[in-house]
């Protein structure tokens, strides 16, 4: 059972890295069933009013031999938004402050999705000799999303990920390189009842294109667009191991350009389909990371933490006018620490601390458009168990979030055009109403555990409220009712 208590942030350097098995053996498997359920009151525009999602997950690490260790997870979601504006493809801005790739068509008016999501996770490590660790893993992931209202769209979105990391081991002391291959296609089918699908009077369903931030275009004829890209990632790895420390410290290059296509169907003079691609806009991505994580056992109390800085650079451009407009530069820097405890009566306690510092800023100098929020953030939290019986706990857990905005601009001038820029009016002055007021948060969970033989199964109620603190969101949306958003789920865990 000495799996069981560990960490999330333990669980995810696991997953990631089997091979400590060989060093630090500890398996462990985990299947949830999730209900939960998200309102939101106020919300960047582009997120639903409200989702009800449906999930199942299952992971693990298990240790086969000496020389072989797996881990994986899989991971299922069926989710009902409700009332999403504005975007016509399934990316949200619930917990980014951007739609990572700009070009897209979009419609005023709200419609509700329903999302269903399938991932699938898998790393091998093998140590053929004492002085050589192999990893080799595989991700994929797919995704369709259906909206109701006109016009209405389907998704289908497909991912995968081959990556591989070779070290050379000499005592405690490891050395890594690594690798990662990944292929992205997006499709997005656009079906619309009404043939008329450009009369500005239809403002609720009249269809534009959005390139960048805040330039947009009257849409044109089509029926569908796709999204393509694939890339690489390299890096270097350095780990060291003994008996009560792990201590892992690394460095990420990503790459890749994803690519916006038209699609043009028609008939020919054979009376034969045939479809048309368009190469309109690419997006490129460059992106650093450094990362450190550390495991550690001291005098009974277990402390696991994870850093993590990015610096990520997007440009995007346009091939039909040959040109380039929009550029998001973002950093990020996330501290994440558990510390947790046993005792004399085998009762648990555990205290978890999270922090964020992150800076976005976008310019788009077709709409001379500059946005930039610089923000910190910190989720803190306590949990203890109480032992009802031998076989029996009940713990609760309390967890306070806070954020806070520390600079933040908006310059937006209008370009050779007195006429309203919607996208500018109704998306992007909203978001940075959203993302420069302050926010906080409270959350209560409750657990029931139950010790079965080798299995536990645990029943968990969480509710969480969070509280706007600032009235610039307010000014923005005046319809707006002052009440907290709400997030409220139940799960049932099953560790074996």
């Amino acid at each position: 059972m000495d799996s069981i208590d560990i960490s999330t942030v333990e669980k995810n350097i696991r997953l990631e890295n089997p091979y400590l098995s060989f060093f630090h053996p500890l398996d462990f498997s985990m299947t949830t069933f999730s209900y939960t359920v998200n309102k939101q009151n106020f919300k960047r525009v582009q997120s639903p009013e409200k989702s009800v999602a449906f999930n199942f997950n299952s992971q693990g690490v298990f240790q086969l031999s000496p020389k072989i260790a797996l881990s994986g997870s899989l991971n299922a979601v069926r989710e009902k938004e409700y009332a999403v504006p504005f975007i016509l493809t399934d990316e949200r801005t619930t917990n980014q402050s951007f739609i990572h790739n700009p070009s897209y068509y979009y419609a005023p008016r709200p419609g509700d999705w329903l999302k269903q999501d399938y991932n699938i996770y898998g790393v091998m490590a093998y140590r053929p000799l004492n002085f050589l660790i192999t990893q080799l893993g595989v991700e994929g992931n797919f995704s369709k999303a259906y909206r109701d209202a006109d016009p209405r769209p389907k998704t289908d979105h497909y991912v995968y990920n081959v990556f591989s990391k070779v070290g050379i081991n000499w005592r405690e002391h490891t050395l890594f390189v690594k690798g990662k291959y990944f292929n992205d296609y997006k499709k997005n089918d656009i079906m619309y009842v009404n043939l008329n699908t450009n009369v500005p009077s239809m403002d609720s369903v009249y269809i534009r294109y959005n390139e960048g931030y805040g330039n947009q275009y009257k849409g044109e004829l089509y029926s569908s667009t796709e999204y393509k890209s694939d890339g690489y990632i390299w890096g270097g790895e350095y780990a060291f191991n003994n008996k009560n420390i792990h201590f892992s410290a690394g460095y990420d290059y990503q790459y890749f350009i994803e690519r916006f296509y038209r699609i043009y169907s028609y008939k020919g003079t054979d009376n034969r389909e045939r479809r048309v691609y368009n190469k309109y806009s690419g997006l490129r991505t460059d992106k650093h990371r450094i990362y450190a994580g550390f495991l550690g056992k001291f005098n009974g109390y277990n402390w696991a933490s994870k850093i993590d800085f990015r610096d990520q650079l997007y440009d995007n451009y346009n091939y039909a006018l040959q040109y380039k407009t929009y550029r998001l530069h973002q950093y990020q820097l996330a501290w994440n620490n558990s510390l947790s405890w046993f005792n004399s009566g085998n009762e648990s306690q555990k205290i978890h601390m999270d922090l964020l510092y992150g800076r976005n800023r976008v310019k788009d100098i077709s709409v001379v458009l500059d946005r930039e929020i610089n923000y910190l953030q910190y989720d803190l939290g306590y949990e203890k168990e109480f032992r009802l019986n031998p076989s029996d706990k009940l713990a609760l857990g309390l967890e306070q979030y806070l954020y806070i905005p520390v600079r933040k601009n908006f310059s937006y001038l209008p370009y050779q055009s007195t006429r309203e820029n919607i996208f500018v009016q109704r998306i992007a002055i909203p978001d940075y109403k959203y993302d420069a007021s302050a926010k906080a948060g409270l959350t209560i969970n409750v657990k029931y555990k139950m010790d079965r033989k080798k299995i536990r199964y645990e029943i968990e109620g969480v509710v969480t409220q969070n509280w706007l603190a600032s009235r610039q969101y307010k000014q923005a949306v005046p319809d707006y009712n002052g009440n907290a958003n709400i997030i409220a789920s139940f799960a049932l865990k099953v560790f074996y």
